[in-house]
């Protein structure tokens, strides 16, 4: 389906773009709802709601999906 290859595309791209950025720490995709999902530091994305702005313009026609969430941590004892 021509819309599944262009999430993976998109994804790749929004990662390279902004993973790291503007409270984002990861990006995944939710094919059912044709749409690229960031997740984002809570309360990042008032902060950083230019940035974000911008991120719906380059997916659009699919959908943006933010979710807010600490990052995890991946440091082990």
């Amino acid at each position: 389906m021509a819309d599944e290859a262009k999430l993976d595309q998109l994804q790749e791209l929004i990662t390279g773009k902004y993973l790291g950025q503007a409270g984002i720490h990861g990006v995944g995709i939710r094919r059912k709802k044709s749409a690229i999902v960031l997740y984002v530091e809570p309360g990042a994305a008032e902060e950083h709601k230019r940035t974000l702005t911008k991120i719906k313009e380059e997916v659009e026609p699919l959908n943006l999906m933010i979710v807010e969430e600490e990052r995890s941590s991946t440091k082990t004892t």
